[in-house]
């Protein structure tokens, strides 16, 4: 099956304008779809060729659409791509506490992929939470019937597949509580990050080393106090062990690519738990940080390439 990706998606677009900032990556592209009680941020990537293939790419955590932006130069040639802000964060807005959790969220994915209608393989990558959101929506929703479109392959970036790090905890720990996902305390928080070192903090800690663009979009982010609440309550909610104890019965083809040097979601405990919850995926593990695809975008999208050429 060959797909015209050339199309487009009905929704918002004069909203961007006033909403987004002016150096926002691919600004040009974003799109507002309302769908149940959300607008979500979308950005969509036509092809520049005829192909059989639909990339979706989930961010992470505390991320947006950004987080892929140097990626979509290489992909486009081969793909389409959609990015989009997950609920809770960037830009989508109307999220509730279900929508953060995985089930939630991988529902409210669903519905809007069959709301826009899109038509072909379907590889869905995710980065960090972006991966286990992934393979939840691939349990629960990759064998609906949405006309046009299947289900080909997951892709995982440094996935979140395990807990935290103590450093991680130890920053993050007391904002995660329910007290603090509370409106008053993410806009102390926004706060605070907009006018301290924290963001760069975080980044740092990442062991990635990401051009400054992203560094002051990051910043940028933290400054909303939905986005914080949003990566704060999406971080509460997250249900690991159910969602393994599930992931053994996914037949999707998996891939998963590890940074070396990821402080976050290191590599070794992470490789024992893919084998044991995931023994048929595949995985390669590079040198980088938790932010991989942001230090190596060539190198990350010409792998996901590669799982497309396979699918």
């Amino acid at each position: 099956m060959t797909v015209n990706c050339n199309r487009h998606i009905e929704g918002d677009r004069e909203t961007p304008r006033r909403e987004l900032p002016a150096n926002w990556p691919w600004r040009e592209t974003s799109v507002f779809v309302r769908s149940g009680q959300l607008r979500w941020h979308l950005q969509y990537h036509p092809a520049e060729r005829e192909t059989k293939h639909i990339l979706v790419l989930l961010h992470g955590t505390g991320a947006s659409v950004h987080s892929w932006a140097d990626l979509i130069p290489f992909l486009t040639p081969h793909t389409c791509v959609l990015t989009l802000d997950l609920p809770g964060h960037g830009y989508t807005l109307g999220a509730t506490s279900r929508e953060l959790t995985l089930p939630g969220m991988a529902s409210a994915l669903a519905q809007l992929l069959q709301g826009i209608a899109l038509k072909g393989r379907l590889i869905i990558a995710g980065h960090s939470a972006g991966a286990p959101l992934a393979i939840q929506w691939a349990m629960d929703h990759g064998t609906d019937r949405h006309e046009g479109l299947q289900l080909a392959g997951i892709i995982g970036l440094n996935p979140s597949l395990v807990p935290p790090p103590s450093l991680y905890t130890l920053m993050l720990g007391p904002v995660i509580a329910p007290i603090a996902t509370s409106g008053p305390v993410t806009q102390l928080l926004a706060f605070i990050a907009g006018n301290t070192g924290m963001v760069d903090q975080l980044l740092d800690s990442t062991g990635s080393h990401i051009p400054q663009a992203q560094r002051v979009r990051y910043r940028s982010l933290f400054r909303r106090p939905e986005h914080v609440q949003g990566a704060m309550g999406f971080m509460a909610a997250a249900d690991l062990p159910a969602l393994l104890e599930k992931g053994q019965r996914t037949m999707t083809p998996i891939h998963f690519l590890l940074g070396e040097q990821d402080p976050w979601v290191r590599a070794a405990p992470l490789r024992e738990v893919i084998r044991k919850y995931f023994p048929g995926a595949t995985t390669l593990v590079w040198p980088g940080g938790h932010l991989i695809h942001e230090e190596r975008p060539g190198d990350v999208a010409r792998m996901i390439l590669d799982v497309l050429k396979g699918g």
